[in-house]
């Protein structure tokens, strides 16, 4: 069943997807923008500044890309579903990191048995979310 079907009183996620997908498209324009701008000076992509951009501009990409595969999931009628064990991902991570793609329980079942954690979501690996609680 779908996850916005499901009769869950949480947020309507398209809505939130495609906002933040605004949001996100506009981050990558301007940093894109501001970067080319930086890289043309005489020092080129050699300017502390331009490298800073780019790796800006290349977090801001990883975001747009999450947002974008969380609305294929949504589409798909995946979204907030586990993609490891199957389980529904908590609404609490959700709406603080409608990409998640992985519940806790898996990230942190890896992350115990060291083995390696499914790819988290750029909200994970900047600390946005821990696994098992909110930050």
């Amino acid at each position: 069943m779908r996850r916005e079907d499901a009769g869950d009183r949480g947020p309507r996620w398209r809505a939130i997807l495609e906002e933040r997908w605004r949001a996100r498209v506009g981050e990558v324009t301007e940093l894109s923008l501001e970067y080319h701008g930086a890289a043309d000076t005489p020092r080129g992509i050699d300017d502390k500044r331009a490298r800073r951009l780019l790796r800006r501009t290349t977090d801001a990409r990883r975001r747009l890309a999450d947002t974008e595969d969380a609305l294929g999931r949504l589409a798909a009628g995946h979204f907030g579903v586990c993609e490891e064990c199957g389980a529904l991902i908590p609404v609490a991570l959700l709406a603080v990191a409608p990409e998640s793609r992985y519940c806790p329980d898996c990230v942190a079942g890896a992350l115990e048995s060291g083995a390696r954690p499914p790819a988290p979501t750029w909200a994970q690996e900047h600390g946005r979310v821990r696994v098992g609680r909110l930050a």
